[in-house]
C-alpha cells in the first residue's frame, strides 16, 4: 500500500510553520485550526502546518475550550 506524503506550508519538513519560529517539527495540524488562533502567525500556504513543541503548546492552550465543547457534543 502506498502512503501518501503531506506537504506541509513551508515546503520542509525540518522547521516550524510559525513566523520567526525555526525549531524542528512535533506535530503537524489542520491550518483552518491554526488560523483560529490569533497567537500564532502563519507562514506559508497549504492545509496542514508543522508546529514545534513550544508552538504547538500555544496552539493547544488556545483551543482547549473548543476541543471540549467538541468533545461534549459527540
Amino acid at each position: 500500500m502506498k502512503r501518501r506524503v503531506i506537504n506541509l506550508s513551508n515546503g520542509t519538513q525540518s522547521s516550524c510553520g510559525i513566523a520567526n519560529c525555526n525549531d524542528s517539527i512535533k506535530r503537524s495540524v489542520s491550518r483552518k485550526k491554526v488560523d483560529l488562533v490569533p497567537e500564532l502567525e502563519v507562514r506559508g500556504n497549504g492545509k496542514k502546518i508543522g508546529l514545534c513543541p513550544s508552538c504547538y503548546r500555544i496552539f493547544k492552550k488556545a483551543t482547549k475550550k473548543d476541543r471540549t465543547l467538541e468533545s461534549l457534543g459527540r
